[in-house]
């Protein structure tokens, strides 16, 4: 996607020379005049977009208090006509701004030109040099978009900043280990080796549950063996994830799942087994942060660990709203797929958005109690009780057996009631569960207080 230097029309090829020139002479304001025109009209020429940059950074000063504003000038625009606009109305004036850097990275990703987005946090990575959170993002970047080399590299400069940084720490390990693989596969002895296998009884050896570790890993690095020799052989790529997330190795299984989907879009199964990957190495990302906070809560760097963890979470609710209503599209109908984005939209706080979702799913007999049960729930965060009450009390009457669904809803039930202050209500809701289940929550303890 990236224009070349040799690429370039002859106008445009004229004024890169002679903006090379004014660079060399530190005439900074004449080399930005020149290089601006070549990249607004070749957007994808990133060398030019590099030292168009580095001019406006010379012109701007190095002692510049850097701007925060600016915010959605270019949100209703056409991408690449916005990402024009940014640089001749926010990036001559100030060539580090946070907000400008931001929407160039999201219309960056838009277009799908995700050198530039790298290029766009790179930039912000030069004003704000000790900023961990932007250089995990940054390095999180270069791992999403085959570029291990370069996120090891941020992740080194975070671990400099933050020696305890322990996400970091393991995430260059892994990232010099993905790096490796692509740089030189396993080696000669590997590749010797896997002419001679019998292709059969290697199939039989990926299928054969219960193989040892020591297995798993033999037999990832013959696959590799062989994704040197055809990276594009779907077979080959889909066995190296399945070994990776069989030795733990989320992030790579997640890589190679997501090139294996690249080579068969169509594939609704993978497309299903990347989004569950990476969820789940999102949650082993949370659940990192949260091991370093449990064991670090007085650390100075507490507080910095615990806005990760936030945004982590933030970031892990978008992703799931994100795949689910993909989902969702691409089968309208699929009342289940209808179900697990209500959910999704119900975790992230969103009630009202779940609402429609969840009346929806209701339809599938077979998830019809969990979406009443949940929608009972949406109602009452919107302090909507008699509602709630409703659809809870609808749920509880198709309930014939006092399961744990049953006794979920009744309890579910009984709080609504006594929030609306109908305490009748909430105690006949809580005796049903008490007359089966002795021990269920707290029903005993309420129960029994109500004799006095």
């Amino acid at each position: 996607m990236t224009v070349t230097e040799a690429q370039l029309e002859p106008r445009h090829l004229t004024l890169w020379k002679k903006g090379l020139l004014a660079i060399e002479q530190k005439n900074w304001e004449y080399a930005a005049s020149l290089i601006l025109p070549i990249v607004k009209e070749a957007p994808t020429f990133l060398d030019g977009r590099k030292a168009l940059r580095r001019a406006e950074g010379e012109m701007a000063g190095h002692g510049k208090k850097f701007s925060l504003g600016g915010g959605g000038l270019f949100a209703k625009k056409d991408p690449w006509e916005a990402i024009a606009d940014l640089e001749e109305k926010v990036f001559l004036k100030d060539p580090f701004s946070t907000s400008g850097n931001q929407q160039l990275y999201d219309l960056a990703q838009k277009v799908q030109y995700h050198d530039l987005a790298a290029f766009a946090l790179e930039t912000m990575r030069m004003a704000q040099p000790t900023n961990t959170k932007l250089m995990h993002q940054l390095a999180s970047h270069y791992m999403t978009y085959e570029q291990p080399e370069n996120a090891a590299k941020v992740y080194r400069a975070i671990a400099d900043v933050d020696p305890r940084d322990m996400v970091a720490i393991k995430g260059e390990k892994d990232a010099s280990a993905r790096a490796s693989i692509l740089r030189q596969g396993w080696g000669g002895d590997f590749k010797s080796a896997v002419k001679n296998l019998d292709e059969q009884n290697e199939l039989e050896m990926l299928n054969r549950q219960g193989r040892t570790r020591e297995q798993t890993e033999d037999l990832l690095q013959r696959f590799a063996a062989k994704y040197q020799q055809e990276p594009s052989n779907l077979n080959h790529v889909k066995a190296i994830a399945q070994l990776y997330e069989e030795l733990g190795d989320l992030a790579n299984a997640l890589s190679f799942s997501e090139y294996a989907l690249s080579l068969n879009s169509a594939d609704a199964a993978l497309q299903r087994r990347v989004e569950t990957l990476r969820d789940r190495s999102q949650d082993q990302y949370i659940e990192q942060l949260e091991s370093w906070l449990a064991a670090n809560p007085d650390s100075p760097d507490a507080g910095q660990q615990r806005e990760n963890l936030a945004q982590a979470k933030r970031n892990r609710g978008e992703s799931m709203i994100q795949e689910a209503r993909q989902r969702v599209e691409r089968n309208p109908t699929d009342k289940t797929l209808r179900f697990e984005l209500g959910q999704a939209y119900f975790t992230a706080g969103m009630f009202t958005e779940a609402i429609p979702e969840l009346q929806q799913a209701k339809a599938n007999p077979h998830i019809r109690i969990k979406a009443m049960l949940l929608l009972g729930r949406c109602f009452e965060r919107k302090n909507m009780n008699d509602l709630a009450r409703s659809s809870l009390s609808d749920a509880n009457k198709e309930l014939t057996v006092m399961d744990t669904t049953k006794k979920e809803v009744l309890y579910e039930l009984a709080l609504v009631c006594e929030k609306m202050g109908d305490n009748a209500g909430s105690l006949e809701a809580l005796k049903e569960i008490y007359n089966a289940d002795y021990g269920y929550r707290d029903v005993a303890k309420r129960v029994e207080s109500s004799y006095g």
